[in-house]
């Protein structure tokens, strides 16, 4: 059977299999984006996004090789604030957080250099970098569920953990772009118990009009007393004698 296929068709097959092959090698893995939700009892939350710079290097990440640690390392201090400013703006056109299914906008964010492969602080030998961005924000008051939109051209795909007051969640969700992730329940907080009213004590003021109130009724008394002496001393003194 095999001798009866024409040459051509197995020149053209060949041929398609070795451009199959040229064009592997020169693509690189498509890299993706991890971000760990925390929330915390006190309404607060914190997003960690790890991110490899290809996102916003290129428009398609995958015509670039993963970048060595030393493209971070060898950037001036002005570099360096340049390459986080064009970070910044990548992560905040890519992603806007929802609560109670009301859109907002990324909190503010701080990032720094890690390497790729352990998440560790970017090191002398690191062969690949990454960016971690750390945004904190403050969940609305009337919020009970977060979601997150993944924009068409974010170029790339999403894993998004949750953890809530310590406690991880066990089903990490796979996001692509121009989605938004599933919702999750935030855990309502009670409001504090309203404390004990309890009768003020007698104000200092209170006690020192009782106490002037008292003299008062004292001095009245005893002049009172004063008076009526005096006017049966007058009186006797002025009574005419007898005859």
């Amino acid at each position: 059977m095999l001798a009866r296929i024409p040459r051509t068709l197995v020149f053209n097959a060949c041929w398609l299999a070795l451009l199959m092959v040229a064009g592997l090698a020169q693509a690189h893995v498509v890299p993706n984006m991890t971000i760990e939700a925390d929330f915390a009892t006190d309404r607060s939350y914190t997003l960690r996004i790890n991110f490899d710079p290809r996102t916003f290097l290129a428009a398609d990440p995958t015509t670039l090789p993963p970048v060595p640690g030393s493209w971070y390392r060898e950037q001036t201090p002005e570099q360096i604030a340049a390459t986080h400013g064009k970070a910044l703006e990548y992560l905040s056109s890519a992603l806007s957080v929802r609560f109670g299914g009301q859109a907002g906008t990324l909190p503010e964010c701080e990032i720094q250099a890690i390497d790729g492969a352990d998440n560790t602080p970017l090191k002398a030998d690191t062969p690949e970098v990454h960016l971690l961005a750390v945004c904190k924000g403050q969940i609305p008051p009337a919020a009970a569920t977060f979601q997150l939109d993944f924009a068409k051209d974010a170029n790339t795909t999403l894993i998004l953990l949750h953890s809530q007051a310590g406690k991880a969640e066990l089903r990490p969700q796979v996001i692509f772009p121009g989605e938004t992730s599933r919702f999750f329940q935030l855990v309502a907080v009670a409001p504090p118990a309203a404390p004990t009213v309890r009768p003020p004590p007698p104000a200092a003021s209170q006690l020192y009009l009782v106490i002037t109130l008292a003299v008062v009724c004292i001095l009245i008394i005893v002049g009172w007393q004063l008076l009526n002496r005096y006017r049966h001393h007058h009186r006797w003194h002025r009574k005419p004698p007898s005859m």
